[in-house]
């Protein structure tokens, strides 16, 4: 296993960046006008005669085999007009410098809103996209598209070799921590040892109902369009516990707005027994990979002071409000049917 440390700093710098339209002009024949930083490895690319695309430069040790898989995913969410990014090229993942590059078009609009019904639109379209079944038929006659859709998926995808199911967040968390064990400095203890304690409250959803799922659906990675919310940064995404993304989302919306996004899940999808069994279990998977994540940073970096632990109350509340609203519309669809 490689060192956490120089994976983690890669996902900051990624030097070589700046042979990005050198690149990307030779490799498609276009003539680039200005590139602009989005957000870490990820570039927006205005080039002449055209409209913008989007590049995404991948950290060091992501086999560029993963970023086809990706492109893979992207063509099947257009061969089911779901509203994503699509691929700006027939062939859009080239490689530069032992990273891979994935082109994609951009996406025109804003940041998704806050309130309760984006919310609930929100939940629709993740419950909408737990619905897409993986093609299986000759308009895939080598199988690229399906496997792409049936990879495990679930975890983030910026240390590579904890890429996959849900089960590899909380290995990446647990290896974080290792990785700075005898190296903590007195600042961080607590938190350190707090984390380390707190591990196996992640339940890695093994064996709960797997669906097509998107690793991170936050409203972060949700452009609001024209025509509606638009989905970007796929990497990664394929086939896992469905529970496991939508506790993201219900990260996002808290408690004061879980009942909507559930609302709108509702909508396309029903959560098994099993599933309101585990949910605080799998609400704690993110938080713990991001805690786990920013104790690493400000335990070796001296422009990182702040580490924190997950919340417990508010993921308990999160959790509960999850079952009340789930109690809820059983409450009400029994009486509804009692009236018929």
């Amino acid at each position: 296993m490689p060192r956490i440390g120089p994976m983690i700093r890669d996902v900051y710098r990624r030097p070589g960046t700046e042979e990005l339209p050198a690149h990307l002009e030779r490799q498609y024949g276009i003539e680039i006008t200005e590139v602009s930083r989005l957000d870490a490895g990820v570039f927006r690319v205005d080039r002449r005669g055209g409209p913008p695309w989007v590049a995404r430069v991948h950290v060091l040790g992501r086999p560029a085999e993963r970023a086809r898989d990706d492109a893979g995913v992207l063509r099947f969410l257009a061969e089911q007009d779901f509203p994503a990014e699509r691929c700006a090229h027939p062939e859009p993942v080239s490689e530069m410098g032992g990273r891979a590059v994935m082109v994609t078009e951009f996406a025109e609009g804003g940041s998704w809103a806050n309130t309760p019904a984006s919310h609930r639109r929100l939940g629709a379209l993740l419950g909408r996209m737990h619905g897409l079944q993986a093609p299986d038929g000759p308009d895939d006659p080598a199988g690229a598209v399906q496997r792409a859709v049936r990879r495990p998926a679930g975890s983030l995808h910026h240390l590579p070799p904890f890429e996959g199911a849900p089960r590899q967040d909380l290995a990446a968390a647990a290896a974080m921590l290792a990785d700075l064990e005898g190296r903590v400095p007195p600042e961080h203890a607590a938190t350190y040892e707090a984390l380390l304690a707190l591990l196996d409250r992640g339940d890695d959803c093994r064996g709960l109902p797997e669906a097509f799922i998107h690793p991170d659906p936050a409203p972060v990675n949700v452009i609001s369009a024209a025509a509606g919310p638009v989905l970007v940064d796929w990497t990664g995404a394929g086939t896992g516990p469905r529970l496991a993304s939508l506790a993201v989302l219900l990260h996002s919306a808290g408690p004061r707005h879980a009942a909507e996004v559930l609302r709108g899940y509702g909508e396309h999808q029903e959560l098994t027994a099993g599933e309101l069994d585990r949910v605080e279990g799998a609400l704690w998977i993110r938080p713990l990979w991001l805690a786990a994540w920013q104790c690493w940073l400000a335990a070796v970096s001296a422009r990182v002071n702040r580490a924190h632990v997950p919340d417990a109350s508010r993921i308990a509340a999160l959790a509960a409000s999850v079952q009340a609203a789930i109690a809820a519309y059983q409450s009400a669809a029994r009486s509804s049917r009692a009236r018929d």
